[in-house]
């Protein structure tokens, strides 16, 4: 019973401070799925705190122009030239691999990247490549987008570059007891596997992913080339919940708690960038300012750091490097460097 309380206290009265004006100043950042909630409001904060370019991206060309006039009117920066709006559709792998060579070509500085792209699905619907619909944007173009980004941003990050990924603290609840111990990605996007929350799943598959490209940051001098980082925000009021509106009554009941108990977009964007923050000795490190390293840590041995979490992780890596090199032999440089 004191669960819901202290949610709601944490959410609404104990939110992460800003950093101090000025702490961006010159930064280039990349956002993805930046047309409203998290996204939207990182974008504003990092303009305000003095970053000189910001790329959002949009799956919708007109929603992307009413997010970019939103924040430039938020940040007063109409007229500045400091947003700039990028098409990204993450639920093809082409469309993924087209706007990471669009980036690549159009800028030779970013100092962050924030893969914030993700979907919440109530039913199951399959990609055109053939995995359910949030694996394939939340996890395989997810993946896709760090791997050919990662050697870019090391060189046009001057070796200072941040890598963030946005998860979710719900992966910490995940079983992986039942999941068979090969093929993960195909079961799973079976609808009989499906599982109620695939939000949480494909979360722990994300995180997974960034486990996997933290190790590939690492320079020949064993530093981190790119410092990466998964994070969450906690509960946050945004429009990722939209799938749940099925009736009145679900619509009526998603913003009574959402009002009541989320945080808003606001307010969970801070950790966002306080995430991106992070020195290269916390490389890989989960960031998310509710719960302590140590805390985390037990609450994943489950299904990450214990030895079937491990075994499980190292499956499901493979399992997305072979879907990925498969269709961009690109790939297996990046993720097979001591290979080649």
């Amino acid at each position: 019973m004191l669960r819901i309380p202290q949610i709601i206290f944490r959410n609404k009265f104990l939110l992460p401070s800003l950093p101090p004006p000025g702490t961006f100043k010159d930064k280039k950042v990349l956002i993805t799925g930046a047309s409203s909630g998290l996204g939207l409001a990182a974008a504003v904060h990092y303009i305000n705190l003095g970053a000189s370019l910001v790329i959002i991206t949009a799956r919708d060309a007109s929603k992307g122009e009413a997010a970019k006039a939103s924040i430039e009117a938020q940040t007063n920066s109409v007229g500045k030239d400091i947003v700039k709006l990028m098409l990204l559709d993450m639920s093809t792998l082409t469309f993924t691999a087209t706007f990471a060579s669009q980036v690549k070509n159009e800028f030779s500085e970013i100092d962050i990247v924030l893969l914030n792209a993700g979907a919440m699905n109530t039913t199951h619907h399959l990609s055109e490549e053939g995995y359910e619909q949030t694996i394939q944007v939340t996890v395989l173009s997810t993946a896709l987008l760090a791997l050919l980004l990662l050697p870019w941003m090391k060189v046009a990050g001057k070796g200072k570059a941040h890598l963030g990924f946005v998860t979710s603290g719900l992966h910490r609840t995940v079983s992986i007891d039942t999941w068979p111990r090969e093929n993960v990605l195909q079961w799973l996007s079976q609808k009989e596997n499906w599982p109620a929350i695939m939000y949480a799943t494909a979360k722990l598959l994300e995180q997974f992913v960034a486990n996997e490209v933290a190790k590939l940051a690492i320079g020949p001098d064993g530093s981190p080339e790119v410092v990466v980082n998964p994070m969450c925000p906690g509960m946050v009021k945004s429009e990722l919940g939209r799938a749940y509106r099925t009736n009145y009554l679900l619509s009526i009941g998603v913003d009574i708690f959402s009002n009541l108990a989320m945080k808003s977009t606001e307010g969970g964007a801070r950790t966002l960038i306080l995430a991106t923050m992070t020195t290269p000795e916390e490389n890989g490190q989960y960031y998310t300012n509710y719960q302590t390293d140590e805390d985390y840590k037990l609450a994943v041995q489950h299904n990450i750091l214990g030895s079937e979490g491990q075994k499980m992780q190292a499956e499901v890596w493979k399992e997305v490097l072979t879907i990925l090199e498969e269709k961009f032999p690109e790939v297996k440089e990046v993720a097979h460097p001591t290979t080649q």
